[in-house]
């Protein structure tokens, strides 16, 4: 009996709390136009994807971009045979934003992250897909960010 309270309680209060998903609302600013990649790798085409989902149909902000994005992986330290040990990811997205009739603004966002060389290569390469997806993900916030304050 004392479960079921407890059940009932703490679904009561949850539901009540006004938890709401950050980005299910589509309250943002800005509908993108046309988006052109600058290369077509399979990083811009993610940065493309992502950016159009958030995109507003109704919004009178109408932005076009051109979008740059490149992936750096640079060696931090080596291990006593001189093999690699420790690894920087660096993704770097550079886009050209027009705006009405406005100049282009040109802005640059770019993460990092550190990692270690694990010894297991497929189970290697398929960290770096991971840390790859992260550092997108992280980009595509910041650009929204800074799109619906534009």
């Amino acid at each position: 009996m004392k479960k079921i309270i407890i059940t009932l309680l703490t679904f009561l209060f949850l539901t009540s709390c006004g938890y709401a998903p950050i980005y299910s609302s589509k309250n943002f600013d800005f509908r993108l136009k046309k988006v052109l990649k600058l290369k077509d790798n399979q990083l811009n085409n993610k940065i493309e994807r992502k950016l159009k989902n958030f995109s507003n149909q109704e919004s009178q902000k109408i932005i076009s971009l051109k979008v740059d994005t490149q992936k750096k992986i640079n060696i931090l330290a080596k291990d006593s045979k001189g093999d690699p040990s420790r690894f920087e990811m660096v993704i770097s997205t550079k886009l050209e934003i027009a705006y009405g009739q406005s100049q282009n603004k040109i802005r640059s966002f770019q993460e990092r992250f550190n990692y270690n060389k694990n010894i297991n290569k497929f189970e290697f390469n398929q960290y770096e897909k991971e840390i790859e997806d992260l550092l997108i993900d992280k980009n595509i916030d910041r650009i929204i960010i800074y799109l619906s304050k534009i």
